[in-house]
Formats: C-alpha cells, sequence, structure tokens
C-alpha cells in the first residue's frame, strides 16, 4: 500500500506558573497590608497636636507630616498592587480556562490519529488510500491549528506575567508611591461608605449601585471599611471573599503580634482564636479549585467578635451568584467558630452529592453567622450547660438567628447574576427552629429542609411557609422527637414538622440504632448515606430522585415515643434513661461531635 502520511502527536499546553488561586491568595496578603496600613493612618490622624509651643512643637509637626506622606504613598502603591493582583488573576483564570478547552481539543485529535494509524495499518491495499490520506489531510491542519493555540497560549502567558510585574514595578518605591499618592480623583470613602449604609436594608439596590462604582471605588471601599463590605447582603459574593479574606489575615498579623507580647485582652483572644478556626478550616480546602482555577471556598460572612463570643461565619463552595441551584445550610446546638472546620467538611459532602446530581451548577453555603445556643439538650440539669439552658429551651435565639438569616438570603436574592437560582434553606437541630422562624417572617426560598428538627413555630408546612417542606427525621434521634406533636413531644421550640398533622414531605434517613451511645451519632449523622443523598436530590432540584418516608403517626411511620426511646436507651424510667443519654452524649459533644 502506497505511504499515507499521518500526523504526529500534538503536545499538551503546558501548565501555568502561575494559578489563579495563588493570585488570589497574593491579592489577599497585598489587601491585608493595605487595611493595616489605613488602620494605623487613621490612628495617626487622631493623635491631637501637642499642647505645647516652640521647637518641639514644630519637631513633632514635621514628624507628623513625614509619617502620613510615607502612609499614604504607601496606601497608594498598596491600592495599586492590590488592582494589579486582582487584574492578574482575572487573565490566569481565563488562560486557564483558555488551556482547558486547547487540551480537550488536543486529546481528541490525538485520539483520531491514534484510530488513523490502527486503520491505516489494517488496509491491504490501496484501494482506501484517497479516504485514508483525507483523513490525515484533515488532522495535518487541525493538529496545526492546535500548536498554532497554544504558541499563541504561551505568548498570552509571558505577557500576562510581564505586564503584572511591570504594574508592580511601577509602585515599588517611595517616589513612585508618593507619586500615586499626589494624582487626583483617588475615591472619596467616606461618602462611598455613608451611600453603603444607607442602601443596606435593600440588597436589589445596593447591587445595582455597586455594579455602577468604579472598581477604583469598590477596592477602596474595601480596604477602608472591609468588615462593612464583607457583610453587607447585595455586594456581590466574590467581593465580599475578597473583603473578608483581607480582614481575616489583617486580624490574623494584628492579633498574632500582640499575643506574642501578650497584650491581648480577653475579647481579643477570643477573636484571634475565632480568626484562627477560620483560618485553618480554609487552608484546609484550599486545594479545592473550581472551572476556572480560582478558590472553589469563599468566606461570605465573618463576625468574629459577634455573638456572645463565639464568633460568626459563612463559607460557600461555589459563587452562589452565578449557580444555578444555591443552599444555605444552618447548623445547631453547641455551634460556634471553632466547629467551622468539621461542620465544613459536612457541607462539602452535600455540595459535592448535589454537583454529581448533574442539574445544573451548584453552591453550597454553611452559615453559622447567629448566636447558637451550647447548652446540652438531652440534660437540662447539667450544670455544664445551666448557663445557657435557657436559650436551648426557648426559641429567643432561633428567632434571631432567623432574622440575621433572613437578611443573608435576602443578600444572596439581590447579588444574584441572571435568571434567580433555585434556592434551599437547610437547617439542623436547632438551626431547623432558626430556619423555621426565618421561614414564618417570609423566607425567599424554594425549598426547605429541616433536619433533627426539635420543632418549628407552626402546626402545619401550609401555614410556615409557601415553599416546599422537606423533612429528615430518624425516629431514634431524641432530639427530633422534642416537637409538640401527637406522639407526645415536649414542644418547647414548636411543632414536630416530621409529624403527619404537619404535612411535610418526610424522606428517608434511617432509624439508627437504639443504644444510648448512639443517640448523638444518630442526631449529627444527617450528612450521610440516604439522608445525604435525600437533601442533595432537593438541593439540584431533583425531587423525583427523593425516597419518601411515612411521617409520624401515618401507617408505616414511626410509633417511638420520647419515653420508650429514653427507658430502652438507658434505664429503667424515663428519667434514668435521659440522665444516661445526656451524660454520654454531652462529653461526646465536647470531643468535636455537634448538634
Amino acid at each position: 500500500m502506497t505511504l499515507v502520511h499521518v500526523p504526529v502527536h500534538v503536545p499538551p499546553c503546558p501548565p501555568l506558573d502561575s494559578t489563579p488561586a495563588g493570585a488570589q491568595d497574593l491579592a489577599t496578603d497585598l489587601r491585608a497590608a493595605a487595611i493595616a496600613v489605613k488602620n494605623v493612618q487613621g490612628w495617626a490622624a487622631s493623635i491631637a497636636a501637642p499642647a505645647w509651643a516652640g521647637d518641639s512643637a514644630q519637631a513633632h509637626d514635621h514628624a507628623a507630616t513625614r509619617v502620613a506622606v510615607r502612609l499614604d504613598a504607601g496606601e497608594a502603591a498598596l491600592d495599586r498592587a492590590v488592582t494589579a493582583a486582582d487584574r492578574f488573576g482575572e487573565r490566569l483564570a481565563r488562560l486557564f480556562v483558555r488551556r482547558g478547552r486547547i487540551n480537550a481539543d488536543r486529546a481528541e485529535v490525538n485520539d483520531r490519529i491514534d484510530v488513523l494509524v490502527a486503520d491505516v495499518a489494517a488496509a491491504t491495499d490501496d484501494s482506501r488510500l484517497a479516504e485514508l490520506q483525507g483523513r490525515a489531510d484533515l488532522l495535518h491542519r487541525r493538529a496545526s491549528a492546535l500548536r498554532d493555540r497554544i504558541e499563541a497560549w504561551k505568548a498570552a502567558r509571558t505577557r500576562v506575567e510581564a505586564d503584572f510585574v511591570a504594574a508592580l514595578q511601577r509602585v515599588d518605591s517611595l517616589a513612585e508611591g508618593a507619586a500615586a499618592a499626589a494624582r487626583p480623583a483617588r475615591p472619596d470613602t467616606v461618602d462611598l461608605a455613608r451611600q453603603l449604609r444607607r442602601l443596606r436594608g435593600d440588597p436589589v439596590a445596593l447591587a445595582a449601585w455597586w455594579r455602577g462604582l468604579r472598581r477604583a471605588e469598590q477596592e477602596a471601599l474595601t480596604t477602608e471599611h472591609p468588615g462593612l463590605v464583607g457583610n453587607t447582603g447585595g455586594v456581590p459574593m466574590a467581593d465580599r471573599d475578597e473583603a473578608n479574606r483581607g480582614e481575616l489575615a489583617r486580624d490574623l498579623d494584628y492579633y498574632g503580634e500582640r499575643d506574642d507580647d501578650a497584650q491581648l485582652t480577653g475579647r481579643e483572644e477570643r477573636i484571634l482564636d475565632n480568626a484562627r478556626s477560620v483560618d485553618d478550616a480554609l487552608d484546609e480546602h484550599a486545594g479545592l479549585t473550581d472551572d476556572s482555577g480560582a478558590h472553589l471556598t469563599t468566606l461570605l460572612a465573618a463576625t468574629p467578635d459577634l455573638h456572645s463570643g463565639d464568633g460568626g461565619v459563612a463559607v460557600g463552595f461555589g459563587d452562589p451568584d452565578t449557580a444555578d441551584h444555591v443552599s444555605v445550610n444552618v447548623p445547631g446546638l453547641t455551634t460556634d467558630t471553632s466547629s467551622v472546620g468539621a461542620n465544613l467538611d459536612k457541607t462539602l459532602a452535600l455540595h459535592e452529592a448535589a454537583v454529581n446530581e448533574e442539574r445544573g451548577s451548584v453552591a453550597t453555603v454553611y452559615w453559622a453567622d447567629y448566636d447558637a445556643p451550647s447548652g446540652n439538650p438531652l440534660d437540662p440539669l447539667d450544670p455544664l450547660g445551666q448557663a445557657d439552658f435557657d436559650s436551648v429551651a426557648l426559641s429567643g435565639k432561633a428567632e434571631d438567628g432567623g432574622e440575621r438569616l433572613s437578611d443573608f438570603v435576602d443578600g444572596v436574592r439581590g447579588s444574584d447574576q441572571g435568571p434567580p437560582a433555585h434556592l434551599t434553606a437547610i437547617g439542623h437541630s436547632y438551626g431547623s427552629t432558626a430556619v423555621g422562624h426565618a421561614l414564618a417572617d417570609g423566607l425567599p426560598v424554594d425549598d426547605a429542609v429541616l433536619l433533627g428538627s426539635p420543632g418549628v413555630p407552626a402546626g402545619t408546612a401550609g401555614e410556615l411557609t409557601d415553599a416546599e417542606v422537606w423533612v429528615g427525621s430518624k425516629d431514634h434521634d431524641p432530639v427530633s422527637l422534642l416537637g409538640n406533636g401527637d406522639r407526645g413531644g415536649l414542644g418547647a421550640l414548636g411543632h414536630d414538622p416530621a409529624d403527619i398533622a404537619f404535612g411535610g414531605t418526610r424522606f428517608e434517613t434511617g432509624d439508627g440504632e437504639l443504644r444510648a451511645e448512639e443517640l448523638l451519632h444518630n442526631h449529627t449523622s444527617y450528612f450521610t448515606g440516604t439522608s445525604l443523598a435525600n437533601v442533595a436530590h432537593v438541593v439540584a432540584a431533583a425531587d423525583d430522585e427523593v425516597t419518601e418516608q411515612p411521617p409520624r403517626g401515618a401507617p408505616g411511620g414511626g410509633h417511638l415515643t420520647l419515653p420508650e426511646l429514653l427507658v430502652a436507651a438507658g434505664g429503667a424510667t424515663a428519667a434514668e434513661g435521659l440522665a444516661d443519654a445526656a451524660t454520654w452524649a454531652w462529653e461526646h459533644s465536647k470531643l468535636g461531635g455537634r448538634l
């Protein structure tokens, strides 16, 4: 057979030396430095002129002027550097996506080359020569075009890195920083912050206002008022993430240095502990990236000084502004910022399960920005939990948490881009009661999932909300038996959503084991197995995939009462069972479990 000229394989498009996630980390460090400089600048400006005259006063004035000039120069240089790093990250993200497309096309062409080589080897005469050579010519053209695309990509990579280095070099000296500071049209952050605060109650209007700002104005607000920007609904989630990460890095640096010198107050020690917990959790998941190579995790709220010192935090996997399906997961009793790591593992498991549904893009948020009670829900007489028992047994903190949750979800709706996302609120344990109060006040979600709920503030799903209500409730979960229902729950926090009278859709979770040492596990294992799969179905709007379980009181539904459960789990009487189960569960909750 006459020779057929088959092209050689196309080499892969090389990896990025600098990554989008790395550029984000650099921008965060630069932003933290800018925040610190502006804090010092504010402190320096607040120092009153000395109450004396003469040479000493003049020397003070000259020194203050020199400090102010240097701070202005540093602030302007850092502002330019942060903007350049953000731009660098955006351009790297586009290169990352472009590289993925090139390598996908390369894989296809190389596969076709392999097939052609096999077909040529199998041919025994020249009858197929024209067809085989035609395929070879086409592959030659495609391979050549791919090589050109790879070379163009490599040139673009070099140009992007060179542009970033040049941008930094333009402000890497005191003189250049001072020149940048002397240029006119620097944003008036006082007026911008005033406008932002005025719009805080209207996330839709605030989102439109924010989009109308110049990037320099957005960045100036972010570094001047990171806590305000990072925790305001309507600000795009990516910008909230940048602000909160910058503030977190600044807190770690500022309080960490003072901690080394033993200068922290008790309140500041709690802030530092909370910041370290959040930083550790983000570091643990830092290797996860999205389709553009950027960090998959987003820090959407950070209030380390709130909630009786417990702090508050919201971390997302994915971008709620662009996802087709968004869920907000609210944890329950004993939650504080120190538990963010373990709870993020559960949220990530839900995120991955929802992504695997393949029904559109997904963003999954862990939201713990409320003052969850820390008392023992299984033993009101336990002295360890006595100080906070009133808040466990009553609904005050759930009502307050519901209001804060509503504000956060309003912000998710306000900054949403494109068609409105399918939104699901998920509440576990006392978190389900907080979600219930938010629903009763009109929480704008499509679906609500109540897991291991001790009660919600309505007798029926229709009275509670217009959203679809789904209930995960194990019969051997003592917390889920606390709600008032036909089978004798305590009812301190409201009605049992798993009861037949409530009218929600109860899905399969498994009942758990009826033993004292398994009670805590029964209550904390809703993000595993069949239960996790069903929650993921709801999050991804795959309602047809949910496997249901009869509600309590219905034929085939569970009939175990709370006294029966406690006697079986722990002792000859309900009181003994309660005490034994409470002691074991509380001790294990302190070792890392969260209720």
